[in-house]
């Protein structure tokens, strides 16, 4: 129940951030008074959508095709990266100073903390958690510090570049082991899915369903202003 309950409170904590965000690219343009109410009814919407395949048990299944990335990483990412193209999200970035765009970045500590409470659970292997595969704790650890020193001009805006992608590829990795476990245990020794259905479930699914999406949107609006400042 208290990894349920720290799960639930760092989505909402995460989504209250995003609302104040677009609400105050709304103080400083009119047209983006809509933002706000837009942005929480799309969000409200992918709640209710994660909260009727976990209520179903749409993604327990592991057979293929494989349900988790085609209904919930996929269609994540499509919408992400054409939102990075939109103006409304550059303007959204640009609102927002560097230093926070890395800052918040450290929430992937407390992300790596539950999938770690998930493995003493026995609902993920060791393999997906900071003590086996999963490196993204580092990006959590490091994003403090990262911040600290852009906020006072004292990294390179290509260093904080690198930051970024490697934050990427540590995330993509991390995301490829739990496919692993999940689709292709064979690949680690196991003959059945080494994911339980748990996982796939609300609140765990906000892992996949909105931590790692959020996630990959804050890298991306990091390195489009650092690209544009360059």
């Amino acid at each position: 129940m208290l990894l349920q309950a720290l799960t639930i409170l760092l989505a909402v904590f995460l989504i209250l951030v995003v609302l104040r965000a677009s609400t105050g690219l709304a103080d400083l343009s009119e047209k983006y008074q809509k933002l706000p109410l837009t942005l929480a009814i799309f969000i409200g919407l992918w709640l209710l959508y994660l909260t009727t395949l976990s209520y179903f048990e749409v993604l327990v299944d592991f057979s293929f095709p494989p349900r988790m990335p085609l209904l919930v990483v996929m269609p994540l990412m499509v919408l992400i990266i054409i939102s990075l193209f939109r103006k409304v999200t550059s303007d959204f970035g640009a609102n927002a100073a560097i230093s926070w765009l890395i800052y918040i970045q450290s929430f992937r500590i407390i992300v790596e903390l539950i999938i770690w409470g998930a493995y003493q659970e026995g609902i993920i292997p060791i393999d997906a958690t900071f003590e086996g595969s999963n490196f993204d704790v580092v990006v959590g650890l490091t994003a403090v510090p990262m911040a600290y020193y852009a906020k006072r001009d004292k990294v390179s805006p290509m260093a904080l570049i690198v930051w970024n992608i490697a934050g990427l590829v540590i995330l993509a990795n991390t995301v490829r082991m739990f496919i692993t476990a999940g689709y292709f245990p064979h690949l680690l020794g196991e003959s059945s899915t080494m994911i339980g259905p748990e996982f796939v479930k609300m609140p765990y699914l906000l892992i996949a369903g909105l931590f790692m999406p959020l996630a990959v949107l804050i890298h991306g609006l990091s390195i489009k202003q650092l690209l544009a400042k360059r």
